[in-house]
């Protein structure tokens, strides 16, 4: 997959999560999975917290060689939801991008084919998340980490479609194997699928695909 060309002024960056490692190891798991994406051959892609975009237009670049599925970035930040448009302007792929607090907005019956997230997942204190900054809420995670990632879940299965898959981002701190059991509990297969060891950062990217 190319790497998005990304254009960050000033401002953005003081308001913006810019792209990091954990973005482009994000980025590399979708590249693994590329030859899979061509066969079933993606409708609706969603990435929860785009931030700048770079992961949802490196997956929109890729795909739409293949196919031109329905590309849906979601932010709580608002200038987070226009780099992420910028982004993809300047890449030359459509996103649509609504600005939302996770899924709050985002239907049951709304069926996604993948869906990405590289959440906030810094262990924090828990008053950090509601801090009144934004930049804050890309990565204030809270106890354990784990404070905001929780409240997609549950959700997760009831977006997906049947054959639908789940990405998601996250550290050692926030405890890979709860999280798989968690999961196993919502009928979901999980399974690492990639991880690296980063200035004192343990990575990991979880993938989930609903059992038949």
């Amino acid at each position: 997959m190319d790497t998005p060309l990304i254009n960050l002024s000033r401002d953005d960056v003081n308001m913006v999560y810019e792209p990091s490692e954990d973005s482009f190891l994000l980025i590399d798991a979708l590249e693994a999975d590329l030859e899979f994406f061509k066969d079933i051959k993606p409708m609706a892609c969603l990435e929860i917290g785009s931030g700048s975009g770079v992961v949802i237009t490196a997956l929109a670049m890729a795909l739409n060689k293949y196919c031109r599925p329905f590309h849906l970035a979601i932010d709580i930040n608002g200038s987070a939801c226009q780099v992420t448009k910028k982004t993809g302007k300047l890449n030359s792929v459509e996103l649509d991008v609504v600005q939302m607090d996770l899924l709050s907005c985002i239907c049951s019956n709304c069926i996604f084919d993948i869906v990405v997230f590289n959440p906030p997942y810094v262990v924090t204190s828990d008053e950090e998340i509601s801090d009144g900054r934004l930049l804050y809420k890309s990565w204030a995670g809270g106890t354990n980490g784990r404070k905001v990632m929780d409240r997609v879940f549950h959700k997760i299965p009831n977006i997906l479609s049947r054959t639908g898959t789940f990405y998601l981002l996250i550290i050692k701190e926030n405890d890979p194997d709860d999280i798989l059991r968690m999961f196993k509990d919502l009928n979901m297969r999980g399974e690492v699928i990639v991880e690296r060891k980063i200035r004192g950062e343990h990575l990991y990217v979880l993938r989930f695909k609903k059992i038949m």
